[in-house]
Parts: structure tokens; C-alpha cells; sequence
């Protein structure tokens, strides 16, 4: 088991359910105690060890003495205009990682629904094309706390009736790259004593790391998000350096083996960027791709950033895509662009830690 410390102690919330129960039993304590412990650090939001109830004064006072409750550092909040907020968090040792919470409707539904984007990482080591994470490099893991510290401590901030309904792993950093530390942090995050999140509501996105794909599907049945972006095993590799590892064929086959859930499908995302892969070629390779695969592709307009010379492609080029592959029993969405004056919108995270000035006006 790997024990995460912060200052040289123990770190709590990097634990999973069993490993807590082993660190008390360490400290004489039992299982029963751990539980108390668990739901209070999660359910009630206890935040120091020495307000911890229901367990003796001896364990108390071990705890204080080898473990700590983590919790982010807020640097700074941006709200968009189209009600997107990000959240950006220091880090102790420097740098900083992003969240994004996204406000949404469904009127078919009739409740609303309220994403949080979660980091992964802080940086990324994928370097993809359009994706500004990538300039950063990477720096280090989150560790499992720092993970679901986004979650905790956005839900802090949230208005009276507002409740996070769904979590999206697309933020900041690749998170099969982090493996280990996002199974214990899923494992927080779907207790029913600790988030209750459903698996249906969680959805880890990945650029392709095969092997590691294959192991969290084994594990857990969380949605797939695979980052795709390209048709051919050249085009992909100019695009998302991972392709040299794990070829586009070998990502396929591993989507298609797979085990879903019944009616369950995976969802290819494709940045598209104009003269780049929205060609009607790729258009026709795309669909084909997908002929036959329990799959939903959602479309992404480039978001344009200065930094880079990629273009968006029109809103008529996309729309002409969406038709095709819809027409043709693909399920397509397309997905529609948020909090883009905040930097908060899919390739921008980072910019703060890349310098970006932020505007004053959109500071919470």
C-alpha cells in the first residue's frame, strides 16, 4: 500500500477505505473506529483531527500526532459570463491545478445538471497539439486527496440547492497516467459513506494508454471518454504524440473488447480543427471507424488560442459532420463552447500557470 504523507505525515484522504482501517488498526484502533473516522472526514466535512468525535481520546491524539486532514489551497476563482466558474488551486510546493464547473439543463429531464471537471495532474506529459496543459509539461501526480479535495471543496462553494451531478475527468493532465491514485480517489468518490456518486455519472477521458484502459475497465464500470482526434495512424501521430506508442489500431481493438455495460457506449472525442482533420475524407474514415461500435462521438470546434496556429472550423463544417455521421446510425453530439473568456474551455487549462493575465472582471 502507498501511503502518501504531506509534512511527514500520513495523509488521510489518500487513503482508501481499507487502507484507513489498516493505518487505525496501526495506531490500536479498529474498523469500526476507521468508519467513524471515514464518514466524518467525508459526510461531515471534518477538516481537523482534533474535532473528531466518537472515537477515544488515546486515538485522537495519535492521530494528530502521525496523520493530516489535506485540503487545497484556493488561489483564485473566474466566473464566465455563461455561468462556467474555474477554480484554480495552489499547490505547496508551487504550480497550480484548474477545476471547471459547468452549469447545464436538461428540459426533457426537467432538473438541472452540474458538472465538475476534475485535474489529474499537475501538467500533462502528453503534449497534444491543441491542448495548452501540454506546455506545461509534467510536474507530478495529484495524490488521491488533492483529487477528490477538487469535489469536497467545490461543493463548499456551491449555492443552496445546487448539487454536483456529474464528474468529468478531462481536466488538467492524462488520468491513466495517474492510475493507482485515481482508483483510490474513485473508490472515495463512489462510497456510499463518503460522495455516493454514481458510476454512470463519473466519466474518465484518455488520450489512449492502452494497458491502463484495459485495467480500470477490469476494475471499475466508469464511463470512457477516448480523446481520438485523427482517422489514420500518421494524422494521429502528428497530433497526439501517444500514437507512437500505442497505435490507433491498438486503441481500437481495445475499445472493442472492452466490457460495457448493456447499451452502454464509449464516446470518441474529435477536436476538430480546420485543415488539420475535417477533410471529407476524414469525415468518411470517422464513420467507418465507428460502423458497428457501441460508440457516441462528440464533435469539439477547436477553441482557438494565440498561442497556437490552429483555426476553428465553421459552425455550417460542423454541423455538415454531425449530419453525416448521424444520418449514417453514428450518435453524434456536438459539443457547445464554455467558459472560453475564462480559459476554461477544453485545451485552455493552464493558462494561469503559463502566465495568462487574468481579467479583473471575471475574478469571483
Amino acid at each position: 500500500m502507498t501511503v502518501h504523507t504531506v509534512e511527514g505525515k500520513t495523509d488521510l484522504k489518500s487513503l482508501s477505505f481499507q487502507g484507513l482501517c489498516e493505518f487505525v488498526r496501526e495506531l490500536g484502533g479498529s474498523d469500526h473506529n476507521a468508519g467513524v473516522i471515514w464518514r466524518q472526514l467525508y459526510l461531515a466535512d471534518v477538516t481537523e483531527l482534533g474535532a473528531l468525535t466518537g472515537i477515544t481520546r488515546a486515538l485522537r491524539a495519535a492521530l494528530i500526532q502521525r496523520a493530516t486532514i489535506h485540503r487545497l489551497t484556493p488561489a483564485f476563482v473566474l466566473d464566465s459570463l455563461d455561468g462556467t466558474r474555474k477554480f484554480v488551486w495552489s499547490l505547496p510546493e508551487g504550480g497550480q491545478i484548474e477545476s471547471v464547473l459547468i452549469p447545464d439543463s436538461m428540459p426533457s429531464r426537467g432538473r438541472p445538471r452540474l458538472t465538475l471537471c476534475l485535474s489529474s495532474q499537475v501538467g500533462c506529459a502528453m503534449a497534444c497539439r491543441f491542448c495548452l496543459t501540454g506546455d506545461l509539461g509534467l510536474k507530478r501526480n495529484l495524490r488521491p486527496s488533492e483529487i477528490v479535495g477538487q469535489v469536497q471543496q467545490v461543493r463548499e462553494q456551491l449555492q443552496p440547492g445546487q448539487r454536483i451531478t456529474n464528474l468529468v475527468f478531462m481536466g488538467m493532465g492524462e488520468p491513466l497516467h495517474n492510475l493507482d491514485n485515481l482508483i483510490i480517489a474513485l473508490g472515495t468518490l463512489f462510497d456510499d459513506a463518503a460522495f455516493n456518486f454514481s458510476h454512470r455519472k463519473v466519466t474518465v477521458s484518455t488520450v489512449g494508454l492502452v494497458p491502463q484502459l484495459r485495467r480500470l475497465a477490469a476494475l471499475s464500470p466508469v464511463s470512457f471518454a477516448v480523446s481520438l482526434n485523427a482517422t489514420t495512424e500518421e494524422q494521429r501521430r502528428q497530433i497526439m504524440p501517444i500514437t507512437r506508442r500505442y497505435s490507433l489500431d491498438e486503441l481500437m481493438r481495445a475499445c472493442r473488447e472492452l466490457p460495457l455495460a448493456h447499451s452502454k457506449r464509449i464516446t470518441y472525442e474529435y477536436v476538430m480543427m480546420e485543415g488539420v482533420n475535417t477533410s471529407d475524407d476524414d469525415l468518411e474514415r470517422l464513420w467507418r471507424l465507428m460502423d458497428g461500435l457501441p460508440s457516441k462521438v462528440n464533435l469539439i470546434p477547436y477553441n482557438e488560442n494565440p498561442d497556437r496556429e490552429i483555426r476553428r472550423p465553421s459552425a455550417d463544417r460542423v454541423r455538415e459532420w454531425q449530419h453525416y455521421l448521424v444520418t449514417r446510425g453514428v450518435q453524434t453530439s456536438v459539443r457547445h463552447t464554455r467558459g472560453t473568456d475564462i480559459s476554461a474551455a477544453c485545451g485552455q487549462l493552464g493558462k494561469a500557470s503559463l502566465g495568462e493575465q487574468i481579467p479583473e472582471a471575471a475574478l469571483g
